[in-house]
């Protein structure tokens, strides 16, 4: 029977981390992560995980740690964030490509220069391409559940990929809130021990792992990785059912929609903003704007006809990135989005937005401000060319 506590997203992942209890958690704590590694460490001393905490010299060695534990038949996680996510970027690679189930929960924040310790999604956008699975809460009671789902994703047969856990550094880590906390022997009854393949302490199945390929063998090796990613769209689905018919709450879609039945314009988004975008369409749609949003929970695999199934009849779409485009033709997620779109026999009008960065401010103010600019492109009193994109909130 579950427990209403309350909870900020820190320490509702660590309570996760309980209920899995995962044989070993490498740790180097940053911020805005480090109070999971604070909670955990006390469950530790406590005796209420048996869970080898390591604590490592940097997050590379952190990764490198969760590498070599679940190459050896280990259920591992870890946390971290931002430049730690950067240092530990040679072994997420590692990672993906011997494929080790390891769950990482990462608090998305800034990277620098200049330095900031506030959110963006910069860090998880610069890792985008290195073949984790990736999923972004927009609270912490999706930040619980999912840590569950994600290691039945990780170890399935068909997957066997890495996942990162995303949420927002502040809004969401640090932000408290009611939690539903699930009973610990019906959370490790869904999730099950661990689903082990190729471990190197396996002596009776001898494995190697780590050798040099030549290149002959090394494309292929990358092909079979991304056939785990593609078979993940529907191991995700799948667990998501599952979630809900255990927990009653639905993770089978690959987001979140939101009036989205008569929208003509419509914010595709990520993370912790959904609530500031909500509020602003419900204040709209009083004045008799059709608008609605899609949030997207999962980014990779990137949810292609999902999103071309929702959005074919929109008017105008507002993409929403939390990360600086750096050059590209918009950020990463309106680029998805683009390529997504340019295979519907409707296209409609798409506009580049980028907001929050180190969590600058974004309320629904501006999120009116951001219709109010469509419809001047849509009436032809205003124009962006291909290369830029519409900053919002910027002095």
């Amino acid at each position: 029977m579950s427990t209403i506590k309350v909870m900020d997203g820190n320490h509702a992942a660590a309570e996760a981390m309980r209920q899995i209890e995962p044989e070993v958690v490498p740790a180097y704590p940053i911020t805005p992560t480090s109070y999971i590694f604070e909670v955990y460490a006390k469950f530790v001393n406590n005796g209420k995980v048996n869970s080898e905490l390591m604590t490592v010299e940097s997050e590379h060695a952190a990764m490198s740690a969760c590498v070599g534990a679940c190459a050896a038949g280990g259920r591992v996680m870890t946390a971290t964030a931002s430049q730690g996510l950067k240092l530990m970027s040679e072994v997420l690679w590692n990672a993906s490509g011997l494929r080790l189930p390891i769950v990482l929960i990462n608090g998305n924040r800034s990277l620098g220069a200049p330095l900031s310790i506030h959110c963006d999604h910069s860090d998880s956008m610069a890792e985008r391409d290195a073949g984790w699975i990736q999923l972004y809460a927009k609270d912490a009671q999706e930040m619980y559940d999912l840590l569950f789902q994600a290691f039945l994703i990780a170890e399935h047969d068909d997957v066997r990929l890495p996942v990162m856990v995303n949420m927002d550094a502040f809004q969401v880590t640090h932000t408290h809130q009611e939690l539903l906390v699930e009973d610990d022997e019906k959370i490790k009854n869904f999730i099950g021990k661990p689903n082990v393949k190729n471990a190197l302490l396996d002596i009776d199945n001898p494995v190697s792992y780590g050798g040099a390929t030549r290149p002959d063998y090394y494309q292929e090796s990358r092909r079979q990785a991304l056939q785990g990613m593609l078979n993940a769209y529907e191991v995700i689905s799948d667990v998501g059912e599952k979630f809900n018919a255990e927990f009653s709450r639905d993770y089978s879609e690959y987001g979140e929609d939101y009036l989205l039945e008569d929208a003509e314009y419509i914010f595709v988004q990520m993370g912790s903003s959904f609530g500031t975008v909500k509020n602003a369409v419900d204040e709209m749609r009083k004045e008799g704007i059709k608008v609605g949003i899609l949030r997207i929970r999962m980014f990779r695999p990137f949810p292609s006809e999902y999103i071309r199934m929702l959005l074919q009849n929109a008017k105008h779409i507002l993409v929403m990135d939390r990360t600086s485009p750096a050059g590209g033709q918009g950020g990463p997620l309106f680029m998805e989005v683009q390529s997504a779109m340019y295979e519907s026999e409707k296209r409609p009008n798409i506009t580049p937005f980028i907001y929050g960065l180190g969590s600058k401010d974004f309320n629904p103010n501006h999120v009116k401000e951001m219709i109010s600019f469509v419809k001047k492109i849509d009436n032809g009193e205003e124009e962006i060319f291909s290369e830029e994109s519409v900053w919002v909130n910027l002095r």
